[in-house]
């Protein structure tokens, strides 16, 4: 994580960084600090998600999911195996059509 939270004399709460060796946030709440983590956080998943959903829309999963990468027909039969519902909305809208 490269973040420890430190409780300053004041009570109120401070980060310090390892990878700076810096404090970067000093006096707050307990609440400001949990809003801090989970905005980066989201900001972290939205980064890494962006990369990986560039990598699927090219053709090139493996570059996100390296040997795990599966295809849409993997992934229906791996459904069907385990009693999943997305094979079974499929088979139901074939028989509509």
């Amino acid at each position: 994580m490269g973040s420890q939270i430190i409780q300053q004399p004041n009570g109120q709460f401070a980060v310090f960084s390892s990878i700076t060796d810096t404090i970067h946030i000093r006096d707050a709440t307990a609440q400001e600090i949990v809003d801090y983590f989970v905005e980066k956080t989201v900001e972290d998943v939205k980064r890494q998600l962006a990369e990986i959903l560039v990598n699927v829309a090219a053709g090139e999963p493996r570059k996100s999911y390296h040997q795990f990468a599966m295809t849409w027909e993997e992934a229906l039969a791996r459904d069907y195996e385990h009693g999943g519902e997305v094979w079974l909305a499929m088979q139901a809208e074939r028989k509509t059509t």
